[in-house]
């Protein structure tokens, strides 16, 4: 059996009526169902359902919220993600198809060059391997170690022990909460926001990080609003990440000492994150 590479959640867990209250706690991101039309003497009396807010039948029962459920992916949360009902998400997926949907990226990509990845830039690559791309940055004004770099979730993380090691302020910490949802509806809650001056290889962009209080074998994980914000192409496989520039195409290196230190932290059970 394949061992996953992905931060260990098995701890965390969540109920369907808990389920509700997260929903609930994101105010107008939701759109809610209308009441059921099916008549009263349809329906059982004796049980209630918080997501319909009806009588008929139970929350943890209700195939209305499962279908829901199925629209939280891994990692979701934060504030760049179009929306957690499914409603919205089908609103979403229909105006991308019709381009109906025009959003300023947060720097302009400045040149026409391609960005190319070739077998000749896997020649420092020690191979074969599967090795998550880990990089350094500076991230507000100090060089952090072992990110993480990964398209398949909504939104950057920065985790407590990094956060507090970086020297900010309190103040510099939006006390927003924000639920992120992992695999089967299980949640973890942020401790709050916080926007950082990520800079790489000339390019100073603002990143909104969510702020996790958890172990884990990383600092941070810049995930697809980064990586899009940068109009950067991420490669585990060339172990680079490349991104324009007024200056041409750039690229970051990955770590594999790093990336696979990381990996093996994780295997020991070390580390129990999101």
């Amino acid at each position: 059996m394949a061992v996953s590479t992905w931060p260990d959640i098995s701890h965390l867990s969540v109920s369907r009526p808990e389920l509700i209250n997260v929903l609930r706690q994101m105010g107008q991101q939701v759109t809610w169902p209308q009441k059921m039309k099916a008549p009263d003497s349809f329906r059982n009396p004796g049980f209630w359902c918080d997501f319909h807010q009806d009588h008929s039948h139970k929350t943890e029962d209700c195939v209305a919220l499962k279908i829901e459920d199925r629209v939280i992916h891994v990692i979701s949360g934060g504030s760049e993600i179009s929306g957690i009902s499914h409603a919205a998400a089908k609103k979403s997926t229909w105006n991308a198809k019709h381009g109906l949907e025009a959003v300023k990226p947060k720097r302009q990509l400045l040149g026409t060059d391609e960005i190319n990845l070739t077998a000749k830039e896997q020649e420092k690559v020690l191979t074969p391997h599967h090795d998550a791309l880990v990089i350094s940055l500076s991230v507000a004004n100090c060089l952090v170690k072992r990110i993480l770099v990964d398209n398949g979730s909504s939104g950057n993380i920065i985790f407590q022990a990094a956060y507090k090691d970086l020297g900010l302020e309190g103040s510099a910490l939006t006390q927003r909460i924000t639920q992120l949802i992992g695999f089967s509806g299980k949640v973890k809650q942020t401790a709050g926001e916080v926007t950082l001056p990520v800079y790489a290889e000339g390019i100073n962009m603002s990143t909104k990080f969510l702020v996790v209080d958890c172990d884990s074998s990383y600092n941070m994980i810049l995930e697809r609003p980064w990586i899009h914000g940068m109009g950067a192409v991420p490669s585990t496989l060339h172990q680079m990440v490349k991104f324009p520039t007024p200056w041409g195409i750039k690229a970051i290196r990955g770590d594999q000492e790093y990336s696979r230190s990381c990996y093996q932290t994780t295997l020991k059970g070390k580390t129990k994150v999101l």
